[in-house]
Parts: structure tokens; C-alpha cells; sequence
């Protein structure tokens, strides 16, 4: 009778880690949006910011993501500034073709824009508050 108990106690303990952790992602996508440092065109990438759980056999993985490639370009970086380290430049073509404010703008190559992160500090920063709510959740009976 006791097995069964603590085996049943287990099973829940399980599943409010994914309501626990659901609810922190919650929290965690609401923080990131509130602070990404960019400017808004649209709004698209930053409405795209998500952030959960999802359950597995032992509880739960917490989340926090870009819902857009612009996302991770802003997370990362481009060009000179971005993970290969190289100026943008044409592939098929001899240049680069942008519009600025109703003008054409010709250039051989650009070098990029510097990374703006909001997952990963957002992330860093609360995982002091995500190890002192699990171990609160699990302390609690």
C-alpha cells in the first residue's frame, strides 16, 4: 500500500513540475518581450518571442525561443558582427540593392548589424529563481 502511495505521490509531483514550468515560461516570454532592446518595425519578431514547458517522464523541460528567423539574426548578430565573422555581400548579383526613406541605395557589401540578445539574459538571469522554485516545489508536500 505505501508503494503504491509514493509512487502516486511521484506521478503528481511530475505533472505539476510541467504546470510549474509552464507557468515560468510564461513569465520568462513576458519578460523578454518587455525588454528586447530592439526597435519594433512590425512587431512580428518580438510578438514572436514564446516561451513554456513541455512535459516529459521526469517532469518537464522549460523553454524560451524566437519564433523567427529575425529573431535569431537579433540574438546573434550579422555580417562582421554575427557567428562567421564575414561582411554581407551579393551572391548572385555584383551588388546589394536597399531602400532607405524612397531612395535606392547600390553597395558592394555591408557589414552587418551587432547582436541584440534577449533570450539568453532573460534566461541567465532568472535561473536563480527557477532553482528556488523547484526546490521549493519539491520541498513542499
Amino acid at each position: 500500500m505505501a508503494k503504491f502511495q509514493a509512487k502516486e505521490y511521484l506521478d503528481r509531483k511530475k505533472a505539476g513540475m510541467y504546470l510549474l514550468g509552464n507557468t515560468i515560461g510564461k513569465n520568462l516570454e513576458g519578460t523578454a518581450k518587455g525588454g528586447a532592446p530592439w526597435t519594433d518595425r512590425t512587431g512580428n519578431t518580438r510578438r514572436a518571442i514564446h516561451g513554456g514547458a513541455d512535459a516529459t517522464t521526469n517532469g518537464a523541460v522549460i523553454y524560451l525561443a524566437h519564433g523567427t528567423m529575425v529573431g535569431t539574426y537579433l540574438e546573434e548578430g550579422t555580417g562582421i558582427y554575427g557567428p562567421h565573422g564575414k561582411p554581407i555581400v551579393p551572391i548572385h548579383s555584383k551588388a546589394l540593392r536597399f531602400t532607405v526613406g524612397g531612395s535606392q541605395i547600390f553597395t558592394k557589401s555591408v557589414k552587418g548589424m551587432p547582436k541584440q540578445p534577449i533570450i539568453e539574459p532573460t534566461a541567465l538571469a532568472a535561473l536563480p529563481m527557477i532553482e528556488e522554485q523547484v526546490i521549493k516545489y519539491w520541498g513542499s508536500t
